[in-house]
């Protein structure tokens, strides 16, 4: 496998050694990852296989808290709906990787942007995102939801790191 392809918990723990070869305590790390695949692979058919029923759980959450949402952007909810699965989608690849950055750096702060300039504010986000979130404790295993949940958090903050909007569109 080349280097570019190894996960980067992987690459970071390789990067990390100071010597030629790795110490005791860096291989065990890199197998601790390794041995923990099986469960995250599991997890992460858990969520895809109830990816829509928790979108729909999350969005019959966010509805009732946000009645207009539809009058400020054409197709909002079919539009919030792409965007939990994203986020879910993508929170999933960190949580295989063993690396929130993942998430961050191929979604979530391209999201967050689009998001401000649409003149979201952090609340109606955070109130997004921690319904799907809820969702996902309700919906998935105990083991899947434990692995998934941390990446899930640190997704929503980086979400929602963002100052109020001058003029709020919801």
């Amino acid at each position: 496998m080349p280097y570019s392809n190894m996960p980067s918990r992987m690459m970071q723990l390789i990067n990390e050694s100071d010597n030629l070869y790795l110490s005791p305590q860096e291989q065990e790390q890199l197998l601790g990852y390794t041995r923990s695949l099986p469960k995250r692979f599991q997890a992460a058919r858990a969520v895809e296989a109830k990816e829509n029923d928790i979108v729909a759980a999350a969005l019959a959450l966010l509805r009732p808290r946000y009645p207009s949402f539809d009058s400020y952007h054409e197709h909002a909810w079919d539009k919030g709906h792409r965007d939990m699965q994203l986020v879910l989608r993508y929170t999933v690849q960190a949580m295989l990787m063993d690396d929130p950055q993942v998430a961050a750096d191929k979604l979530l702060v391209w999201l967050r942007t689009l998001f401000m300039n649409l003149g979201l504010t952090p609340q109606f986000c955070k109130d997004t995102f921690t319904f799907l979130r809820e969702a996902c404790r309700k919906q998935l295993p105990a083991e899947a939801n434990a692995l998934l949940d941390p990446f899930l958090a640190h997704s929503i903050d980086v979400i929602c790191d963002f100052p109020e909007p001058e003029l709020a569109a919801v």
